[in-house]
């Protein structure tokens, strides 16, 4: 007898299949039939047994784990692209998954694309009714050391800023992510942002354990219906403010709500009064709503003049600071990672996966991720014609 044991992964039946769950949100069916190849078996929770040599098992569970990572989903029913170091899929050069340097002190982490609530005003098209086709994972470890590499590149205090096109609380490495990341060399801050849902007092504990420096939680109002309308669906809020609460004396909280005209714009005044009573006064981030072409956009955005506007006369009712700068924040340019491409470039780049939108790809050339738009062919070869090069960010056609 035979036991299977996996980091990362449960397993469940159903039918004539075995779901093998990986990292919580991922899964790929295996038939029953399949496995008995192997030997008899029994199915649990957290493990497989297999009447079989450990030798036999570990041969054909190779085999069976190499497919189906390479067919995984989301629990969305999305494609799921699996990036790990033997992938051939470098970290540097989408904005999708990944690192992002914008030549500043500040490098943005991205280890995946899932999320559970589908705001109406989502610039990502993250969510339940996304029209994306792919999603993307990217493994903890491989992560942590690309950064590291880059990280050592910088001159000034770094901070690790785990910002995805998703949320990072879905991703199930996230406590090992910020450990991993808070004890790389040169490094200060590690900073979090999440839409808050899924914090929990043990999971922020866990944090402040890791070394987490700071939560940026888009709280975007303290009405329920409002939260409920901006999130497209229900929004734990009473359960989020309990936790803003809960952070205090642990990990600095820096509420970013988005102000989105005609839906939470008159209510900004309360979410500040809650916050200013709050046993240690967050820090606050603002963002104005913005359309965006592939972006969820239910009204037409205001001038930045007319938010500003609104920062300022809120300064002053308050009396505390509202409208920031890199600087508070430490963030400052720092050295450039250099760009191998130039635009307008012609270059060979091999396909590696499809990209998250239907027509878009991911291809790789000079050790940089490239976002190509045509119809092309998992692994081939094609010349691709550079046509956004900004932040080490690479667009192709």
């Amino acid at each position: 007898m035979s036991r299977l044991e996996l980091q990362d992964f449960e397993f469940k039946e159903e039918d004539d299949k075995v779901k093998f769950i990986f990292m919580k949100y991922y899964y790929f069916l295996v038939d029953k039939s399949e496995l008995k190849k192997i030997g008899d078996f029994k199915v649990k929770v957290d493990f497989l047994d297999f009447d079989a040599s450990e030798k036999t098992m570990s041969n054909k569970i190779n085999r069976i784990l190499k497919i189906g990572l390479n067919n995984l989903f989301s629990v969305l029913g999305k494609r799921t692209i699996y990036i790990h170091k033997d992938a051939g899929i470098p970290l540097l050069g989408t904005n999708e998954f990944g690192l992002v340097d914008r030549n500043t002190n500040l490098i943005e982490v991205k280890p995946h694309t899932l999320c559970n609530l589908n705001c109406i005003y989502c610039s990502v098209d993250a969510g339940t009714s996304s029209s994306k086709i792919a999603d993307f994972v990217v493994e903890e470890e491989f992560l942590v050391e690309e950064f590291r590499k880059i990280a050592a590149l910088k001159e000034n205090p770094v901070e690790a800023s785990i910002n995805p096109q998703g949320e990072p609380l879905m991703y199930s490495r996230i406590i090992d992510l910020v450990a991993g990341l808070k004890a790389s060399e040169g490094v200060k801050t590690v900073s979090i942002n999440t839409n808050g849902s899924l914090l929990t007092k043990k999971l922020i504990d866990d944090f402040w354990g890791a070394g987490l420096d700071r939560i940026n939680i888009s709280l975007n109002t303290v009405f329920n219906e409002t939260a409920n309308r901006l999130s497209g669906g229900g929004y734990p809020l009473e359960k989020v403010k309990q936790m803003i609460k809960y952070c205090s004396g642990k990990i600095d909280v820096l509420i970013a709500p988005l102000i989105v005209p005609d839906y939470n714009d008159t209510e900004v005044r309360d979410l500040l009064k809650f916050c200013l009573k709050l046993e240690k006064v967050p820090k606050f981030g603002f963002q104005n709503f913005l359309n965006y072409q592939r972006g969820r956009n239910p009204i037409k955005e205001k001038p930045m003049d007319d938010f500003m506007k609104l920062l300022e006369d809120l300064e002053k009712v308050f009396s505390i600071k509202l409208i920031n700068s890199p600087d508070d924040f430490n963030i400052v340019d720092d050295t450039k990672i250099p760009k191998p491409f130039k635009k307008g470039q012609i270059v060979d780049a091999k396909i590696m996966c499809p990209g998250k939108y239907p027509k878009e790809f991911i291809g790789v050339s000079r050790d940089r991720c490239l976002t190509i738009s045509g119809n092309m062919k998992i692994g081939s070869f094609v010349k691709v014609k550079i046509v956004r090069i900004k932040h080490n960010i690479f667009r192709a056609i």
